[in-house]
């Protein structure tokens, strides 16, 4: 409810990434899973973070699903 009242400054990629990343999916996982280079996941992770303050993938995870990712 509170994302549709102030939603995420982040493009559907940022997002669909950090929803996986939330998931608990590895960096190498989430490229695998949307055919991308395993640096372009690093780039809009970082660029999630910057926008969002987050500070590291579990903090990311809880800004943008309300947890922690599974299995941290």
């Amino acid at each position: 409810m509170r994302t549709l009242a102030n939603p995420l400054p982040l493009s559907g990629r940022e997002r669909e990434i950090a929803s996986l990343v939330s998931a608990g999916l590895s960096n190498q996982e989430i490229a695998e899973r949307l055919v991308v280079s395993v640096r372009t996941v690093e780039g809009h992770i970082y660029r999630a973070c910057n926008k969002l303050g987050a500070v590291s993938r579990a903090e990311l995870a809880t800004i943008v699903c309300g947890g922690p990712p599974i299995g941290s």
